[in-house]
């Protein structure tokens, strides 16, 4: 049995915060005297560059609140996160985590340097180079945000530790992994390395930071802020995304991290074995939460190397850039790990996009600060609803 607090919370207070979250510990049987004398690493969700007002990343305050938690029990926090494309220092002076790394004295992981982690029996991956910082830490505490995400339905405690791969290299395995289901099967053996391939292992640790969430097309600027009011602890990274997805009212049967994390040894092995332990005021599910399209059936079967490109500009969405909204930052051309965007050379002010090369990973999507790029439906994609 995996227990989960679910923890109403109003906004983004610190006294609440910090009150909120030792509420959860003692919910779950998480006693945080564990910190004494540890390193504690702190990994937030940094996807990008955006202000807190977006809902794209772990809020600043959020990340505060967990810091000064670590310190009154002993312990020594240390952030560490790889973002998509900018340096890691460029991104916490746009989310507001500068300040607060200063007045904490936090130090921040250096990400450059990494070291190979090996998991014994992975469904496909083995082998993957992580950042130093994750081998050094005695306690791994994850900051995921509540958001929904294009490819993966909803990205959340499991998701958030594809940030332990540095910078660029983590679309790459977008190549390796190019479909929804392979995609979350490649988080699932990266969680398993985390969780079984240290020696000895690591004590882990979810917070889950939705008080503000995001919907629609997430998990990048192009989703919607929405309010939730939540506080999810929990030990277990699956329960933890589980009762997030009952939370918003999203079917954890679309959720292949879910669904296939329930045959991996990392976690709970079945809905039933999930507990929620709720707090002094109870949390309302939401009804109507807007989560991203899903993908047609075409889209599942024409995806891999024997599909031809004429199925796939016709019968497949893809992502589309828009004139005024783009300011021409290619940040979406240096995320692309099928090197399907270009500089753009005819008068139209938007990257090139080859939808031959296009892998439909939607990263470009998940990165772009303006929210320009859109889902545009395949030329004779209308031809399936009937």
């Amino acid at each position: 049995m995996s227990k989960v607090a679910l923890l109403e919370c109003p906004k983004y207070d610190l006294n609440i915060l910090k009150e909120k979250i030792i509420e959860g510990f003692s919910l779950i049987g998480f006693d945080p005297a564990q910190f004494q004398n540890k390193n504690v690493l702190l990994k937030p969700n940094l996807l990008t560059g955006a202000g807190p007002e977006k809902a794209v990343t772990t809020h600043p305050v959020f990340f505060q609140a967990v810091a000064q938690i670590v310190k009154t029990n002993g312990g020594i926090p240390m952030l560490a996160e790889n973002p998509a494309a900018k340096p890691l220092q460029k991104i916490l002076s746009s989310v507001g985590y500068q300040e607060i790394i200063a007045a904490e004295d936090i130090l921040v992981g250096d990400m450059r340097e990494t070291e190979v982690l090996l998991i014994d029996k992975p469904l496909k991956f083995k082998r993957f180079s992580i950042s130093k910082p994750f081998f050094t830490a005695d306690i791994i505490v994850n900051l995921p945000k509540l958001k929904t995400h294009s490819l993966t339905r909803l990205t959340g405690a499991v998701k958030n530790f594809l940030g332990v791969i540095p910078g660029l290299n983590k679309s790459q395995w977008h190549v390796k992994a190019p479909s929804a289901e392979e995609f979350s099967e490649l988080l699932l053996d990266l969680n398993e390395c985390l969780f079984t391939g240290f020696k000895p292992p690591k004590k882990f640790l979810h917070i889950m930071d939705a008080i503000v969430g995001m919907e629609g097309e997430g998990p990048g600027p192009s989703g919607s802020p929405r309010f939730i009011g939540a506080i999810l602890v929990s030990e277990d990274p699956l329960a933890l995304d589980m009762a997030a997805a009952r939370l918003i009212g999203m079917d954890f049967g679309e959720i292949h991290t879910l669904t296939g994390g329930f045959k991996r040894p990392f976690g709970l092995s079945s809905p039933d074995e999930l507990i929620i332990e709720e707090g002094k005021s109870r949390v309302s599910p939401l009804v109507d939460f807007n989560f991203p399209k899903k993908k047609n059936l075409w889209s599942k079967l024409l995806q891999g190397p024997f599909m031809a490109r004429y199925f796939k500009n016709a019968f497949i969405e893809k992502p589309v850039p828009r004139e005024g909204p783009c300011t021409l930052c290619y940040q979406c051309k240096n995320i692309c790990p099928a090197v399907a965007i270009d500089v753009q050379k005819s008068q139209k002010k938007i990257p090139f996009y080859d939808y031959n090369k296009c892998i439909r990973c939607f990263c470009c999507m998940e990165i772009c600060p303006e929210a320009a790029i859109h889902l545009k439906k395949g030329r004779w994609q209308w031809l399936i609803g009937l």
